[in-house]
């Protein structure tokens, strides 16, 4: 009955179906609570419960007894409260995810026959500690306790998860040093440990053993240290977090060796199939994976999307140096953060090259010198921050770099031109329209020459006026001198002019 609204109540016709294996109300806008005969209805019976995506509440009983050997439980999305019911041993799922559970997870010391392959306690308000009886759960392959209220140090049975392939533990209050056991587990392709009190440097053996991660991520806790040059390793890696730690040092030039973001298109979402058998039917279910990432300032949560996000964040550290120019390698990169730190140096001139990224962030930091003239060729950029550094010169004219709001430029006391208000001075002024078949971005180093060009002639001029009156009109052995070297010095202006007319377009020469 997916999808088939039939609440607000929970529907008592049901009692009369006494020989029931599958029962599936998800969706249906029920908001009641479930009558205690519901429970005792298939004693030892179903094998897949769904009600996920209502809004019931009440507490759960005992369901040690009411399912049958290898059965699924999806209790998720709704506002079931009191701590979580004690389970059946043989349980190979369960999602009791987006609720108001309270209390610890001590649940799972029950489950000791190995069959449990996903588990999501997420979203809830449990607390405690993980327990250290890991070595139950060898067949697990999806552990998410995110946004929980979970403290202490990871486990050292965590070793055992050896078919791990996501730990998400985003959002509680976890503390301590990773524990080198979970370098065995190398099935992982994505490590979420975000928003926690981890401490302590990255380790370098994420690089060396984790081979298999697409996603990374490490935000928001007390890392401290370098950027360890092993996470290059990382060659199918599309999520990169390392955001609001407490990292120094340079950002790595062989970030340009994560060759999965440096590829354009998307990878394939990472799924977790679940199949009971009843009878002669098998039952699937389908999990995809998600991530809390930082868009455009804020966090968001992506799903089905995320095979197509490949992002780098290493925002709110202590980076100092320059941005290295090897990044811009990273061809199918969609978001770049490096906002906050005290990176220095110029832009890098090939950053255009990125055409890609959606959104760019570079704010706060000690950038100085022309904004690139590459950039205007950023066609999907539709989100920019390089507030609050040292850049200086115009900003390139693109239908993109004039459509961001002023404040996206602010505290960048000499940048100038559109759409700031503020009009460009000096060697900007000497601006002459572009020829057709040049975008105005690659003129701009031709402007950039003809001002120069008009200053030295006016210098010069400054310059021969003072010898002709100063000199040659008074002193007679000046003048002498003067004449003298007339012949070799008419031939060296000769030469700088010609070089200067040749190194222009041929537009200008005509």
């Amino acid at each position: 009955m997916r999808s088939c609204n039939v609440g607000p109540h929970f529907p008592k016709w049901i009692w009369t179906l006494k020989n029931l294996t599958r029962l599936v109300f998800s969706n249906d806008s029920i908001s009641d609570t479930i009558p205690h005969e519901f429970w005792d209805m298939w004693p030892s019976q179903l094998q897949y419960l769904n009600i996920a995506f209502n809004n019931i509440s009440g507490k759960i009983p005992d369901l040690s007894s009411n399912f049958a050997s290898g059965s699924v439980i999806d209790f998720s999305h709704n506002n079931f409260y009191g701590q979580i019911p004690k389970v059946f041993s043989a349980l190979p799922s369960l999602d009791l995810s987006r609720n108001n559970f309270s209390g610890g997870i001590s649940f799972i010391y029950q489950i000791v026959d190995g069959f449990l392959t996903f588990i999501d306690l997420s979203h809830n308000s449990l607390s405690g500690q993980l327990p250290d009886c890991l070595w139950h759960f060898k067949q697990l392959k999806f552990l998410n306790l995110g946004q929980n209220n979970l403290f202490g140090r990871l486990p050292t049975s965590i070793e055992y998860l050896i078919n791990l392939s996501i730990l998400y533990l985003y959002k509680n209050n976890f503390s301590g040093e990773l524990p080198l056991s979970l370098k065995n587990c190398t099935s992982l392709k994505s490590l979420n440990l975000g928003a926690n009190k981890f401490s302590d440097n990255v380790p370098v053996w994420i690089g060396e053993i984790l081979s298999g991660l697409y996603g990374l991520i490490l935000r928001s806790n007390n890392f401290f240290g370098t950027i360890p040059l092993q996470l290059c390793q990382l060659v199918n890696l599309q999520i990169l977090d390392l955001s609001v730690n407490n990292l120094h040092g340079t950002i790595p030039s062989c970030l340009s060796n994560l060759t999965t973001m440096a590829q354009q298109g998307s990878l394939q979402d990472v799924q977790f199939n679940t199949t009971v058998r009843s009878g002669d039917t098998h039952i699937h279910d389908t999990y995809v994976d998600h991530a809390m990432i930082r868009w455009h300032g804020d966090e968001r949560e992506f799903f089905r999307i995320l095979k197509f996000l490949k992002s780098i964040d290493l925002s709110s550290n202590n980076l100092t140096g320059q941005i290295p120019n090897e990044i811009t390698n990273l061809y199918g990169l969609i978001a770049l953060n490096l906002s906050m730190n005290a990176l220095f140096g110029e832009i890098p001139g090939t950053i255009g090259e990125m055409k890609n990224l959606l959104t760019l962030d570079l704010s706060r930091n000690n950038v100085s010198g022309r904004m690139p003239s590459s950039m205007s060729q950023m066609s999907l950029l539709n989100y920019l921050d390089v507030s609050f550094n040292n850049l200086s010169g115009r900003i390139p004219s693109s239908t993109q770099l004039q459509s961001f709001q002023p404040l996206r430029y602010d505290g960048n006391a000499v940048l100038c031109g559109p759409p700031l208000t503020k009009k460009c001075l000096g060697a900007q002024d000497f601006k002459v329209p572009p020829v057709a078949g040049e975008s105005e971005g690659d003129m701009e180093g031709v402007d950039e020459v003809w001002g120069w060009f008009y200053i030295s002639v006016g210098t010069g001029f400054a310059t021969g006026f003072y010898i002709t009156c100063g000199v040659l009109l008074v002193n007679h052995r000046g003048r002498q001198a003067f004449f003298q070297c007339y012949d070799n010095f008419k031939d060296w202006v000769y030469v700088k002019v010609v070089v200067l007319i040749s190194n222009l377009p041929k537009a200008r020469q005509t």
